[in-house]
């Protein structure tokens, strides 16, 4: 049976119509979507990424289902979506740590800049610079001080080595120029309470690790590692109001999709996560974990991440840090 040469065109044209960018975005989600969380469940970005995903079902009418899936300091998680279909169908939300790990580590099954394509930044939190109340250093001028007076005689734990924490005191000790020991832990929980007690120091964390201390009294912030203040502790000095511009480490959380994800189905992601950035419950959810929403667009993350690798890069490179 022979059809005309007119009605071919036409059907084509309706076939190729349907499988365009355009209208795999209107149709998008028409299943439910994959969201790699390249960490332990419980953690903060694992909170964030399921609130995401909680109120993006609302938003696009289809499950969006948080899998974890950590590892290598990320990577495995990371991997995963690199190698997964660029239809929209898989994602991740993820921590800063990959802006590290380009530099930090030899070898990546990824190319941090070309195998993802950024969607956008869901929020952040700075790092301080804390230590247990009594020690003797009143204000961070008095701390650089004494470091520069006592050459190594001062420590400071920064939770897992090779973390934007860790990184935090390295980039303290290289702008200050003082000489502080790096004491290695695997993560805040082992750390904090080795600086209440005196073993180490100081200490580079996040507000969420240490409230509860420093209401009590038992801890102190010498300053907030960002140029302006933290809108959750409003009375904490930044390093930059105390002599240190420049001094800014913070924690992120953002939403990466396969490279060669459809512009079209990256915009749709985008408009929804900046919707439900801007409600009232979402915020006050973000808020208990100190997290600040962002937002923004995805040229606006891809800057993010590209200016962090840099950063980042030049303190690991100046502190000789390296991960096999």
């Amino acid at each position: 049976m022979k059809f005309p040469a007119r009605a071919l065109f036409a059907a084509l044209s309706v076939a190729a119509a349907a499988a365009s960018p355009v209208a795999m975005a209107d149709s998008y989600p028409a299943k439910p979507v994959r969201v790699i969380v390249p960490v332990t469940a419980g953690g903060g970005v694992d909170t964030a990424a399921r609130l995401i995903a909680t109120h993006l079902r609302a938003e696009l009418g289809q499950t969006f289902v948080v899998e974890n899936k950590p590892g290598a300091g990320g990577n495995i998680g990371l991997d995963l979506l690199a190698k997964a279909p660029a239809d929209g169908y898989t994602l991740a939300i993820i921590p800063n740590t990959m802006t590290i790990n380009h530099t930090l580590m030899n070898k990546l099954p990824f190319d941090t800049l070309k195998s993802f394509a950024p969607v956008v930044q869901i929020g952040t939190t700075p790092a301080v610079l804390g230590a247990r109340a009594d020690l003797a250093p009143k204000s961070l001028k008095d701390l650089v001080a004494y470091a520069k007076g006592n050459p190594g005689k001062l420590s400071y734990a920064g939770c897992d080595t090779g973390s934007a924490l860790h990184l935090a005191g390295e980039m303290f000790k290289q702008q200050a120029n003082v000489d502080v020991t790096h004491v290695p832990y695997k993560g805040c929980s082992d750390s904090v309470p080795n600086v209440l007690g005196g073993q180490v120091d100081l200490i580079f964390i996040t507000l969420t690790n240490i409230a509860g201390y420093l209401k009590d009294g038992r801890m102190r912030v010498y300053a907030v590692a960002a140029d302006q203040r933290t809108p959750y502790a409003p009375d904490l000095p930044t390093g930059a109001e105390q002599g240190f511009p420049g001094f800014d480490i913070d924690i992120w959380y953002g939403m990466l999709a396969p490279a060669g994800t459809p512009r079209e189905i990256v915009a749709r992601l985008n408009s929804a996560v900046n919707a439900i950035l801007k409600k009232p419950e979402v915020q006050s959810t973000l808020a208990t974990s100190y997290l600040t929403p962002v937002g923004g667009t995805p040229e606006q993350f891809g800057q993010k991440i590209r200016s962090d690798i840099d950063r980042y890069g030049a303190v690991i490179r100046k502190a000789n840090i390296r991960i096999e």
